[in-house]
Order: C-alpha cells, then sequence, then structure tokens
C-alpha cells in the first residue's frame, strides 16, 4: 500500500483558485453545459490529455439535475441557453458549498464578459476560443495533466458534420420562434454560429433580423451556407 505524501497540504493555492496536488486531480469531472454542437465538440478536444471526465449537458434544467446528484470540479456555463440564462446557473454555482473549484462562463457575444463576472463566475470565454493554450491555462489549476500538454495556437478546426447539426438547429429555431423569448435565443444562438464560422455576412443578417423582426431572408442565408460545401 502506498503511504500518502504527508509533506503536501491536501490543497493548494494558486492565485484565486484551490488546486489539488497531482495525485489527488486524477479521476476528476468537468461539467459542460452548451447547446452548440461546434462548440462542444472543440472543447471536447481541446480538454483532450486532461485525465479527467467531460460531462456535456444541454440546458439549464438538465444541469440542474445533474448538480443534484454529483458535484463536479469545474463547470463551463454558455450565457445563452434553450431554456433560460446561463447566468441564473453561475450565480448558483457561486453561491453552492462546498463551491466548485472552478466555474467559466463562454458566450459569442464578448460584451457579456463584466455581467458573468459579476455573476460570480471565476473566467470568462468568448466564442469561439481563440487560443488552445488560453483554455488550457485557465483549467489547469484544476485538472493538472493539461500543464503538461504541448503548447498549442488556435482551437481545433469544426468538425462537419457539427457545424451542420449547428446549421440545421439554427434554421430550426428561426423557423419556429413564435414569441419574442424564442425569437431572442434563436438569434443569439444564429449570432454566436456566425462568429464560430466568422461568418460576418450572418452576423449581419441576425442584426437586420433583429432591426425588423423578419428572420426568412437569415434561414435563406443559413441553407445557402449548407449548399457551400468548402464551409461544411
Amino acid at each position: 500500500m502506498n503511504t500518502p505524501d504527508t509533506t503536501w497540504p491536501m490543497w493548494r493555492n494558486i492565485g484565486a483558485l484551490m488546486v489539488l496536488p497531482r495525485q489527488y486531480a486524477q479521476g476528476r469531472t468537468l461539467l459542460l453545459v452548451e447547446d452548440s454542437h461546434v462548440a462542444s465538440d472543440a472543447i471536447r478536444l481541446m480538454f483532450r490529455g486532461a485525465a479527467a471526465r467531460l460531462r456535456r449537458v444541454d440546458t439549464l434544467r438538465a444541469a440542474r439535475r445533474h448538480l443534484e446528484l454529483y458535484t463536479p470540479d469545474a463547470v463551463i456555463v454558455d450565457i445563452g441557453l434553450p431554456d433560460g440564462c446561463g447566468l441564473d446557473l453561475v450565480r448558483m454555482l457561486d453561491r453552492r458549498r462546498p463551491r466548485v473549484a472552478l466555474v467559466v462562463a463562454t458566450s459569442g457575444q464578448p460584451e457579456m464578459e463584466g455581467l458573468a463576472l459579476d455573476a460570480g463566475a471565476d473566467h470568462f470565454l468568448a466564442k469561439p476560443v481563440a487560443s488552445m493554450a488560453r483554455f488550457r491555462d485557465l483549467l489547469a489549476p484544476v485538472f493538472f495533466d493539461l500543464w503538461h500538454q504541448t503548447p498549442a495556437g488556435t482551437s481545433p478546426r469544426h468538425d462537419p458534420a457539427a457545424l451542420r447539426d449547428d446549421v440545421h438547429m439554427a434554421c430550426d429555431l428561426l423557423r419556429n420562434a413564435g414569441c419574442a423569448l424564442r425569437r431572442g435565443y434563436a438569434l443569439q444562438f444564429t449570432e454566436a454560429l456566425g462568429r464560430s464560422l466568422h461568418d460576418d455576412t450572418i452576423i449581419a443578417a441576425v442584426a437586420g433580423a433583429r432591426e425588423s423582426g423578419a428572420v426568412a431572408n437569415l434561414v435563406l442565408l443559413l441553407r445557402q451556407r449548407l449548399r457551400e460545401q468548402p464551409m461544411i
């Protein structure tokens, strides 16, 4: 039987985070609350090598159900979700005792950073995540093995199947956006998709749809993107 190393305290302070030494950091869990297939796949790839589990849910309801049963070691929360605002979950996680060691808010709208930090998030990540190194630096105090990963530059390329799923989802959301609340979520999701693709035409079309209240032209544009095989 191995004797524990009593020269290490169970926790160490690194910045504002409480960090486990490596022998205690195995088998840890990251809960990802994210509705986009593209964003989820990118985070899954960037998280590889963490010697930890990644669990993904795509609604606030599913996240709360998970948290009733399990306490993850870190949570990444998308602010725009189909059944509400992710900031409500961030506030809940900040009040939870024992508190989750690391809460990261993410959004395709960079201007949400201040609200996310005010709600209690430890960090904010704008989507699409431009730097794999920054992502790993944020997670490494909790998932120690990420410190030993080879430095990387930009985030991974989009998976074509995930991208197609997101475009189809955006079309479905826009076609069924009957009330103002559902329309707002549909436009937010589509704008985040446009930012992930670095597609200024989609972003401008979302702005036009917000101003006019009509989404038909935006749906036609997304269908066109589905037909453009180099993008998909």
